[in-house]
């Protein structure tokens, strides 16, 4: 880190891990860090974590303002019912350490059908903020993936899908955890995939044990395997994400390889999806919340 002293710190909790941004008073970052925060379901353990990836940035003489963006701690009723803008002010949270201003973005949420978002509204407010006049969906992409229907700059209505978790889970046990180790992209069977599962979603589970099956009997190699999985998870998230997308210009906010995945599927649909960096927007959404509640 340079000589100038930090203004305020941003913090991107995602996918049990933290990334943080060091800003000095323009804005500018001086300095990042990444760490993991897993398994900390009570806000007393996340601060206790944070505390200790924040410690080279902190100083006695001084109280630093850290606004967090994500934080699966928060209570229930802080979240914000949709329509909404995504960004709307922060919360202040108990910090032991007189060195922080600890702050928090409330995520949004929505009654019927009931969904809750806790970071992508951040980086959906990064994207607006230099795109305000956007009015389409916006799909952000980690460890779950999060449909918003943006129109007048708020969020109208979302869906998630927990389909980046599901290919983590159904990939790593038995019996698909030899089929599917692969990682390298068959696109004809990618992409026979997602058709078969959009049209027919009832086959998805018989789909997992052909997959399977094929290659205990076959011999189909793991890539096929995977591009298996991964064309019918998508597929099946394609379907039931089908009222967001259709028609409508559609924006991906990811950094994961999976999000090729989906523009490739979406494609195949006649709808060009523009793939931007999440990490990127959300520090712009942090930005956002940080010039307004820093003095």
């Amino acid at each position: 880190m340079s000589g100038a002293s930090p203004a305020w710190i941003g913090v991107d909790v995602s996918d049990g891990h933290v990334h943080l941004w060091v800003h000095d008073p323009r804005g500018d970052v001086l300095a990042q860090a990444d760490g993991p925060v897993a398994d900390l379901p009570a806000e007393a353990g996340f601060v206790a974590a944070l505390t200790d990836l924040l410690s080279p940035y902190l100083s006695d003489h001084q109280r630093l303002p850290v606004i967090v963006a994500g934080l699966p701690a928060l209570p229930a009723h802080s979240l914000r019912p949709v329509p909404a803008l995504p960004v709307d002010g922060v919360l202040g949270l108990d910090a032991d350490d007189p060195r922080l201003d600890l702050r928090a973005v409330p995520g949004l949420k929505q009654a019927t059908p009931p969904q809750m978002m806790q970071g992508p509204e951040t980086a959906i407010a990064g994207y607006l903020q230099a795109l305000p006049e956007f009015d389409g969906v916006i799909c952000t992409l980690d460890a779950q993936s999060t449909w918003s229907h943006i129109s007048a700059r708020e969020v109208v209505s979302f869906q998630t899908f927990m389909t980046p978790a599901m290919a983590l889970q159904l990939g790593g046990a038995a019996p698909l955890s030899l089929a599917v180790a692969g990682g390298t992209l068959i696109e004809e069977t990618f992409d026979t995939a997602v058709n078969d599962i959009m049209a027919r979603p009832q086959s998805f589970g018989t789909a997992l044990a052909e997959t399977s099956a094929q290659a205990a009997l076959e011999g189909a190699s793991p890539d096929a395997g995977w591009s298996r999985l991964m064309g019918a998870l998508i597929g099946l998230e394609l379907a039931g994400s089908r009222p967001y997308w259709l028609g409508r210009e559609v924006v991906i906010l990811s950094d994961s390889p999976l999000s090729a995945l989906y523009t490739r599927a979406l494609k195949a649909q006649g709808v060009l999806a523009q793939d931007v960096s999440r990490r990127e927007q959300l520090r712009a959404g942090l930005q956002v919340c940080a010039e307004a509640s820093v003095n």
